[in-house]
């Protein structure tokens, strides 16, 4: 049994590492066309959630650290073709089926972004934990703990969509 309290900090990241083993768990050995494909005209891919978890974690972490998103320092934007404030929140059922990255663009951005944001939560001081996070325009400012517990909960209900997803396209074997 640990003496003392959990270090909040080392919790979430353990919660982030394992999600993202997850996700790479879910994703090994598929086709770019099982990535991208879709149950139903209106439901979102495989690689439109990685990508969008991805980029509420990267928004996350920059908010809050007020270091820029890797989104944008690193060029994934640009390389995606795409709005350096996108996100997916509030993409049409025709923008998800329109997007097809290069599988290793993808997943590059889906790592960095995962480095990064796991980076900055383990450096975390009990201050920045308690510092105001503007979630989105619409809302008031919370403080970055409850920001963190949102990403943390939309980046585990996203990868379990992945998994399920998975089981649906090739059924259990993957499990191994």
């Amino acid at each position: 049994m640990a003496e003392g309290p959990i270090d909040v900090r080392r919790f979430a990241v353990e919660i982030l590492e394992n999600a993202h083993r997850a996700l790479n768990r879910a994703v090994d050995g598929l086709t770019d066309e099982q990535i991208f494909q879709q149950p139903s005209p209106d439901t979102n891919s495989i690689g439109w959630l990685a990508w969008h978890l991805s980029r509420w974690k990267d928004r996350f972490a920059g908010r809050v650290s007020g270091a820029p998103e890797v989104w944008v320092s690193e060029g994934w934007a640009e390389r995606f073709g795409m709005a350096a404030d996108a996100t997916g929140l509030g993409d049409t059922p025709e923008q998800v089926a329109a997007f097809r990255p290069d599988r290793a663009l993808l997943f590059g951005y889906v790592d960095a972004a995962h480095r990064s944001t796991v980076a900055y939560v383990a450096a975390m001081t009990d201050d920045d934990f308690e510092k105001p996070y503007q979630y989105a325009s619409s809302q008031d400012p919370r403080p970055a703990w409850r920001g963190l517990t949102g990403v943390i909960m939309d980046f585990t209900q996203h990868t379990g969509q992945i998994a399920y997803l998975r089981g649906l396209i090739t059924g259990f074997g993957w499990r191994g």
